[in-house]
């Protein structure tokens, strides 16, 4: 007799999902807007030209894992003004997602969003894709104290705040670096894979691979894997 295969998401009690690009398609667009606006804003506050704008602006971004913590580090900037601006976009190209509102409802346990952006960005994401607003709490980047992902150190906040079991936890998120701390304390993992990040430079392309051995799961369709994880779940 063979002995019974028990699915390793049957003891998953806390579902943490990043916000953009996760629980919404990347091709979406919203961080083409929100990235239009970070420029515009560093033009504005630094006086430089958008050339000059753009360089800063992911410099900052790939040594602090948010631009806003090299601006507000290097340049005193006042983080609620800034994601104020950057999140004031337009959200109608989020389509109404009611099958991942019933996955979502249906994953025993609790739900979180953990985000490098604003507690209200997040509210009104969900608000677009007609989820149920009470289904998760949100961790957003000033809750962090404005250390963002992929820092060990935000991770931490939010296990304590939450008091996440890591091993009964798993984590879902469309940037690769943001789930090497969540795998090296125990989550598991999963890899929202989009093409919305190509980069023709290879030493990026090198460390994105050398991020995959964090990561237990890939998907291209977040409600779908959901959906697989229910079905799992209840045999």
């Amino acid at each position: 007799m063979n002995p019974k295969i028990t699915s390793p998401f049957k003891i998953i009690k806390y579902w943490v999902f990043d916000l953009d690009n996760t629980l919404y398609p990347a091709s979406s667009n919203l961080f083409l807007k929100i990235d239009s606006k970070m420029k515009k804003f560093i033009i504005k506050k630094l006086n430089v030209n958008e050339n000059e704008a753009y360089k800063i602006q992911k410099k900052y971004y790939l040594k602090y894992g948010t631009t806003l913590f090299g601006l507000m580090k290097n340049h005193n900037i006042i983080p609620e003004e800034y994601l104020k601006y950057v999140h004031d976009i337009d959200i109608s190209s989020i389509k109404n997602n009611t099958e991942l509102n019933n996955q979502l409802k249906s994953l025993p346990g609790k739900k979180y969003i953990y985000t490098n952006g604003s507690k209200s960005h997040a509210i009104n994401i969900i608000k677009q894709l007609g989820l149920d607003n009470k289904l998760f709490e949100i961790f957003d980047i000033k809750t962090a104290k404005y250390i963002p992902k992929p820092s060990k150190i935000s991770l931490k906040y939010f296990v304590e705040k939450y008091k996440i079991k890591p091993t009964e936890a798993i984590f879902f998120e469309d940037i690769s670096i943001n789930l090497i701390e969540p795998k090296k304390a125990k989550f598991k993992t999963v890899l929202i894979k989009n093409n919305f990040h190509p980069d023709k430079n290879t030493d990026l392309i090198k460390k994105e691979k050398n991020n995959y051995k964090y990561i237990d799961y890939i998907t291209q369709d977040l409600t779908r894997f959901l959906n697989q994880i229910n079905l799992d779940i209840s045999k």
